[in-house]
């Protein structure tokens, strides 16, 4: 276990108490709406255990003690002494979240803070209110019995060990690896089979024999192995000629046991790898598309000029064979970097829960499309937007249980988190079925705030009044409260969003409900665009967001409040001349050329028409971040590399929507960048 070291366990370790974390919330969750269910019981039972163990062979005994009391309260309840009641949930749900404290204390370094003797105490005290203290004499007999098994004639000093890592184990090195250091800790150890050396190829379900000096006594050994997590502890003996004696274990129940080769195999279906190395590959990967790309363009101009030559045929050929293996290459790493999104939804019916109790609401919080799966990049930076909805959903959204059945609703409101995949967009919404969202009261606060004049109010559509509520500080709130309501989250929602080059989109019907709809790209990293050009420049833009392209004369156009539009399909499409947004001058629709195009893009509900002067094709670009020296371009995603070698900038439909709904609802001229390629 040369290539382990105590830094790489501790990584493993925090990784581990993040899942039995969020397995002790979500088991407690369940066990409040169904108390009686003995096998949530029993998984919210062997996370608390699980974590106790590995904390204390990590030396972290005060997450260990804290957990050892939460795992005795979960033991009268297995056992039937204690029945689970709110106070018992609120104890526990306390327990966890002293847990996570404590363990982002040691994420980041700092020294445990202790402090949790009274919340200890109070799990204590309601073990022994369950007739706990009556049983706590158990572990000493059981240590008692453990011991008696030595063979008491052998060589006191020396002892063997026979473990076992169990089946379904998905680190079983760490573990043998934590095997090994809970007894060095006890002792010398003199040999092993396998040896210590070689313990990076254990299998799950492989048998470990040890021999050692003990410097302890034999049950304080016994109970440093049986504290391990996924550690079965299988015989002890005396020295290596003494008989080894077998722990009594439980009868297994579950079928037959899997033999050596099926736990092989199960043990090398996972492998964790550090994020870093997978941004490496992505970033090499990238590489090679732009590489791809420069190879076909090369090698369709030389076909072009020599058509005939058996050289260049080849060329060809080798050139396609590349752009599959590297099209498949790229396909299976993005797939790799995809995560289901479960790992952001798991962190909020906790939060759903306690913000319903503290408003005094009853809520039903569903999760649906749980396996969606998302680019770990964009994955992690969607907790505040959700967090931001399901707090406006709970606080604003839904009613208290009185007014909903005065209003002929059931007292019970319903929230819905739901995910899905639409073509290459990951779709979530926030589902309320509450009283919606009062569009008077919205147009109210947004000329009182500024937002919008009273003048332009009236001239506006009611689906653009509902995007008001995306307005920095605009707040319809009748009272403050610390859950929400002073406006400063929706419009945090909507520029999170942008900057993943993402939209969200608010739909409501009074009486009814809300939803609001993101919309997000599969990855940030490579994707399909259709390659624009702009007088000598050259405008990438995502093809997920084309609607379509088309000519049209210059009589079809025409100008509300001076901006250029057109009539498309029955709706007005308001037009950006794309090379002069980002000149800082007026965005004129010029179609003298007879190349010029529009592409309608779609972002959200809205559609917008680009012009640009003429249509290049569609390609695979890789998105480059422009860096700090740029600052923050508003409608620009980052820049690319061409197959020819030219820099592109890359088209953020999002927040050229941004910046169109702002001069839309702002009284002064909204500033704009200049970008030269």
């Amino acid at each position: 276990m040369a290539d382990m070291d105590m830094s790489d366990l501790l990584g493993v370790f925090l990784d581990e108490a993040d899942e039995q974390l969020l397995k002790l919330d979500d088991g407690i969750l369940q066990l409040e709406k169904d108390p009686s269910n003995m096998d949530i019981v029993k998984e919210v039972f062997r996370a608390a255990h699980t974590l106790k163990g590995s904390s204390a062979t990590m030396g972290l005994s005060e997450i260990a003690d804290l957990t050892h009391a939460m795992e005795s309260l979960l033991d009268d309840v297995r056992n039937g002494q204690i029945g689970v009641n709110s106070d018992i949930v609120d104890l526990l749900l306390e327990g966890n979240d002293a847990l996570r404290t404590l363990i982002g204390q040691v994420r980041d370094g700092e020294p445990l803070s202790g402090g949790n003797d009274e919340l200890k105490a109070k799990l204590r005290s309601a073990t022994a209110a369950g007739g706990g203290q009556a049983n706590s004499a158990a572990p000493q007999k059981r240590a008692e019995a453990s011991e008696s098994i030595l063979d008491s004639t052998a060589n006191p000093d020396t002892m063997s060990i026979v473990a076992r890592v169990v089946a379904d184990c998905t680190m079983p090195s760490v573990r043998a690896f934590m095997l090994f250091n809970a007894l060095s800790g006890l002792g010398d150890v003199v040999d092993s089979d396998p040896a210590a050396d070689s313990l990076d190829d254990i299998a799950a379900g492989q048998q470990i024999t040890i021999r050692f000096k003990r410097a302890a006594k034999p049950d304080a050994v016994i109970a440093a192995v049986k504290s391990l997590a996924e550690i079965e502890l299988l015989e002890t003996g005396g020295p290596a000629e003494a008989e080894p004696k077998p722990v009594a274990k439980k009868p297994q129940t579950d079928g037959p046991s899997e033999g050596p080769a099926e736990q092989s195999a199960r043990s090398i279906q996972t492998v964790r790898v550090g994020v870093d190395r997978l941004d490496t590959l992505m970033n090499l990967v990238a590489e090679l598309v732009i590489d791809r790309t420069r190879i076909a363009q090369i090698e369709t101009s030389l076909a072009m000029e020599y058509e005939n030559e058996d050289l260049v045929r080849n060329l060809g050929e080798t050139a396609a064979h590349i752009g599959r293996v590297v099209t498949e290459l790229q396909e299976h790493i993005m797939k790799v970097r995809l995560l289901p999104v479960e790992q952001v939804f798991n962190r909020f019916p906790r939060m759903v829960r306690d913000l319903a109790h503290k408003a005094g609401k009853e809520i039903e919080f569903v999760m649906e499309g749980q396996e969606t799966e998302l680019d770990r990049s964009i994955l992690e930076d969607i907790v505040d937007p959700l967090t931001h909805l399901l707090r406006n959903a709970v606080d604003h959204g839904v009613e208290t249980p009185e007014d909903r059945v005065a209003a002929g609703k059931r007292k019970t409101a319903r929230v819905v988190l739901a995910a899905k995949q639409e073509e290459n967009r990951i779709i979530i919404e926030v589902r309320d079925d509450g009283k919606g969202i009062d569009l008077a009261r919205v147009k109210r606060a947004a000329v009182e705030k500024g937002v919008v004049a009273e003048d332009a109010l009236s001239r506006m559509s009611d689906r653009d009044c509902l995007q008001l509520i995306f307005a920095s500080g605009l707040s319809t709130a009748e009272k403050i409260t610390d859950v929400s309501g002073r406006g400063v989250g929706m419009d945090v929602v909507r520029n999170n969003i942008q900057g993943l080059s993402g939209s969200v989109e608010v739909q409501t019907e009074p009486g009814i409900g809300t939803t609001f709809r993101i919309s997000l790209p599969l990855t940030l990293a490579i994707i399909q665009a259709l390659v624009t050009g702009v007088d000598n420049r050259v405008f990438v833009i995502p093809l997920s967001a084309v609607a379509e392209t088309f000519r049209c004369d210059e009589a079809d156009v025409r100008f509300l409040d001076g901006k250029p539009a057109i009539n498309f399909r029955g709706s007005v499409l308001p037009l950006i001349n794309l090379g002069q947004l980002f000149d800082g001058v007026p965005t004129e629709v010029n179609l003298d050329n007879e190349s010029t195009t529009f592409v309608v893009v779609n972002t959200g509900a809205l559609k917008i028409g680009l012009v640009v002067d003429r249509l290049i094709g569609e390609q695979e670009v890789v998105i480059k971040p422009l860096g700090a020296f740029f600052g923050d371009l508003r409608g620009i995603a980052g820049a690319t590399i061409l197959g020819d070698g030219r820099v592109a900038l890359i088209v953020d439909v999002a927040g050229i929507a941004g910046i169109l709904d702002r001069r839309r609802h702002s009284r002064s001229a909204e500033p704009r960048a200049t970008v030269e390629v």
